[in-house]
């Protein structure tokens, strides 16, 4: 028998180390609110239907959950947003945010996927939706007091109006978010009026403040939440840009892509078309009609011509 050559062997190897990982299965994670939920579900629905294998992690856990497993390998995919990575992992890993780029789109998709390239990560196409923080309460409740915005909220706060907000503890706690608020619109919260709930989502906050639950007459919302409508909420305006843009994506492993080149031409046009209104009426169908996240991505690939 004839001896096989050492760059015979040596590209057998590389071989199969690349069919191995391409028949490893795509991770996907999310968060574990409603959207982040749908939109992992999209992108494990289209690279299925294209023949990519997935392992479903939906919902693997908070922000910080998701980020550290993205980032140490334990995860290959999941949905984040613009506004989360500029004011939480690139301020806290010291990185230099020009002033005022969280508040313009472009600039943050940039400063985000530039910066993130260092960690070996690829943010794809983001979608035009900006489910920004914010606060609703009931029309009721912004007649009664005249609150259009957040700064009458604050006026109303610092006059001693009561106040009861039912938010998620990362609200709580995060500097993108009721920090934010208070900071740009002068008040301060105690945690006597709070309620906070551990892993909060705003399908909770908002069915707490809709059932006035401890009193409350405020609560968290996200901008693009389907309860909103169905609550009849006024969501107070922010004016002043205290929140960055929260324009959500697939952020992949690169080597993931690397393996699968195909996976921006699956996925980018689907977040394209998933602009605040849309998001809205998918969220509903899950918070309010109470679909699965599975059949409400589904359904709305299916619908737009996503999937084969």
């Amino acid at each position: 028998m004839k001896k096989l050559s050492a760059t015979f062997l040596a590209s057998f190897v590389l071989l199969s180390g690349g069919l191995a990982l391409a028949q490893n299965p795509v991770r996907v994670g999310s968060k574990p609110f409603t959207e982040n939920i749908v939109l992992a579900k999209m992108i494990i629905t289209a690279l299925d239907n294209a023949d990519i294998p997935t392992n479903d992690q939906t919902p693997l856990g908070t922000t910080d959950v998701n980020r550290t497993s993205l980032v140490t390998g334990e995860i290959d995919v999941y949905p984040e947003y613009t506004g989360t990575a500029i004011s939480n992992f690139l301020v806290n890993e010291g990185a230099d945010v020009p002033e005022g780029a969280s508040s313009n789109a472009e600039e943050s998709y940039r400063i985000v996927s530039e910066y993130d390239l260092e960690n070996n990560l690829r943010w794809l196409a983001p979608a035009p939706a900006n489910n920004t923080f914010a606060v609703a309460v009931t029309e009721a409740f912004a007649e009664e007091h005249g609150l259009k915005t957040m700064g009458d909220y604050a006026e109303y706060v610092n006059n001693g109006g009561r106040v009861m907000m039912p938010v998620g503890d990362e609200f709580a706690q995060r500097p993108d978010g009721l920090a934010a608020f208070e900071e740009v619109y002068g008040f301060d919260l105690s945690e006597d009026q709070l309620l906070i709930i551990a892993g909060g989502t705003p399908a909770q906050t908002e069915q707490a403040l809709a059932e006035g639950a401890n009193g409350a007459n405020a609560a968290m919302a996200y901008g693009t939440d389907g309860a909103l409508m169905a609550y009849n909420f006024v969501v107070l305006e922010d004016p002043e840009g205290a929140q960055p843009i929260f324009q959500p994506t697939a952020v992949f492993r690169a080597e993931v892509v690397e393996t699968y080149p195909n996976i921006p031409e699956l996925l980018n046009p689907i977040f394209e078309t998933l602009d605040n209104k849309t998001l809205q009426e998918l969220n509903a169908r899950v918070d309010v009609d109470g679909e699965s996240p599975d059949a409400v991505a589904r359904s709305y690939l299916e619908e737009n011509g996503f999937l084969e």
